[in-house]
């Protein structure tokens, strides 16, 4: 969901001769605010699909690297798309601004969906295949009624940067995103304890393009009963041992339960307030669907749920972090709960992650603190995991598209990912972190990164990084969320970002342990 309070820092960071600026922003941010049930797909009428992609041959083994290094970029263009109901219908504020009047889009997206940015990235059961899924839809809650969630099925062509669609259920390749490439999430079984848009006659709110209008609900989603990025925000997401999907939602916050068909499973599990920070025995957002009569109770800021959720390498348990503070407790303290899935409850004991902070000079030329955001983890073992941590900037600085600072929203300068272990912690009670990579400081020997490398460095300057995969001990991968149509631009000013996966070498070995059956 909208990511919309990363705060970055003002000052200067050298990296190997070249100057990154600070990053700012104030504007909305990262994140949002299927063939469930076994339903028949509608496609849109589209001539005979090319024969599937040969597979791409057998890499050769990685060279050893003395730094973080680039070794792969496959890019997925932003306007990319599957056949569903017209979308993008509610899209409102800064978002619309940007996609009508920079991007140069018209809405709605008529009988179409976009694949859009993607919040969360996993391994799945099939060799070579990775399970992708894309965020709530447009930026928040109420731009996204008419918004399915997908997770799609991909492998990577490294060679020629590209993705390859295959069968969600098979791994087989195909020749482009059809409805065997994904699930949509849905709730065939009414599990969820609240009511979706799938339950009502007409999308709520009244649409923005068209303007002022009641739009009927699409039957699609009625007969499927769809969610919708209305319904909930997908913002992290892990496979158990029976290939179940679990994910980790912003808007309750909410771990929700889903089948390798997208179907819900069980009703929500609810966050316990297990630090008694206030009243609310509960963790609840403003979003929360429970709490619409009396918003007033919320003790976690908008867009602060499970951005970041990992599952250990025995699959046993669930360790969810808040994006967000809780009500009243320290702007840098960011809780971690552990879930135990086989009891299904939460243990009581939590672990505190510190964000760092910086100084940035903000659009109304003022020198703030900025604290930054965690936005995804990944196990590496039972104690070990990586944290990806990140200022609100955008762009690199080096290519003089994009201020340093005293903007709205600044260039990227601080993106990274950290490693901890939930046996080792500080005099505060905080995890010791050590830094595993700095995404604005890659090298790129090869040139993969083509404009985007400047003198043999890489950078990854979008503004929102939310996905940290580990592909091996030596290998990370990662994807950003684009924030379609209306998110802010990190390559080019005028042009909405594509969706970059990349493939990083790590010079140390993580201790990656065998993940059990």
């Amino acid at each position: 969901m909208t990511d919309q309070a990363n705060k970055k820092p003002s000052g200067h960071l050298k990296r190997r001769g070249v100057l990154l600026g600070a990053g700012s922003a104030i504007l909305a941010g990262c994140g949002g605010g299927g063939s469930g049930g076994g339903l028949p797909f509608l496609p849109v009428p589209a001539p005979a699909p090319a024969p599937a992609p040969a597979p791409a041959p057998a890499p050769g083994p990685e060279p050893e690297v003395s730094a973080p290094t680039l070794t792969g970029r496959a890019v997925l263009a932003a306007d990319s798309y599957v056949a569903g109901p017209t979308s993008g219908q509610f899209i409102s504020g800064g978002d619309l601004t940007r996609a009508k009047d920079v991007y140069g889009y018209a809405l709605p997206f008529q009988n179409k969906q976009p694949m859009q940015g993607f919040s969360a990235m996993v391994p799945s059961p099939m060799a070579g295949v990775f399970y992708v899924m894309q965020d709530n839809g447009f930026g928040g809650r109420a731009a996204s009624p008419d918004a399915l969630l997908h997770v799609y099925a991909v492998k990577f062509d490294w060679a020629q940067g590209k993705l390859i669609p295959v069968n969600f259920q098979t791994g087989a390749a195909l020749a482009e995103f059809t409805a065997e490439s994904y699930v949509r999430l849905s709730d065939p079984n009414r599990n969820l304890g609240y009511g979706i848009v799938a339950d009502m006659a007409n999308y709520p709110g009244t649409s923005v393009s068209p303007a002022g209008q009641t739009i009927p609900v699409d039957p699609v989603i009625t007969a499927g009963r769809l969610l919708t990025g209305y319904d909930i925000d997908p913002e992290s997401l892990q496979v158990d041992a029976q290939g179940n999907l679990w994910i980790g939602d912003e808007f309750g916050p909410f771990i929700l339960k889903f089948d390798n068909k997208g179907r819900l499973l069980s009703r929500e599990v609810q966050m316990p307030n297990l630090v008694k920070l206030g009243a609310n025995p509960l963790v609840q957002t403003s979003n929360n669907p429970y709490i619409q009569s009396n918003t007033s109770v919320a003790n976690l800021g908008g867009s602060g749920g499970l951005e970041s959720m990992a599952l250990n390498t025995s699959r046993t348990k669930l360790y969810a972090m808040f994006e967000k503070e809780l009500s009243g407790d320290n702007a840098q303290r960011r809780l971690i709960s552990v879930y135990d899935i086989a009891s299904q409850n939460f243990e009581p004991k939590t672990f505190a992650y510190r964000v760092s902070t910086g100084q940035r000079i903000n659009g109304d030329g003022n020198l703030e603190t900025e604290v930054y955001s965690v936005n995804d983890m990944a196990a590496i073992n039972d104690t070990e995991f990586l944290v990806v941590e990140k200022d609100s900037g955008a762009g690199d600085v080096r290519t003089g598209k994009f201020a340093a600072s005293g903007t709205s929203r600044n260039a990227a300068r601080f993106k990274r990912i950290f490693k901890v272990d939930i046996t080792r912690a500080d005099s505060d009670g905080y995890l010791k972190k050590e830094e595993v990579v700095d995404l604005m400081n890659l090298l790129d020997p090869k040139g993969l990164g083509g404009d985007a490398t400047i003198e043999g460095v890489f950078t990854f300057p979008m503004e929102c990084v939310e996905v940290v995969t580990i592909v091996d001990a030596q290998t990370l991968m990662l994807v950003n969320d684009n924030n379609y149509p209306g998110g802010s631009p990190s390559r080019v000013p005028t042009k909405v970002d594509a969706n970059e996966f990349i493939r990083i070498r790590l010079p140390k070995p993580l201790a990656v342990a065998s993940v059990k059956a």
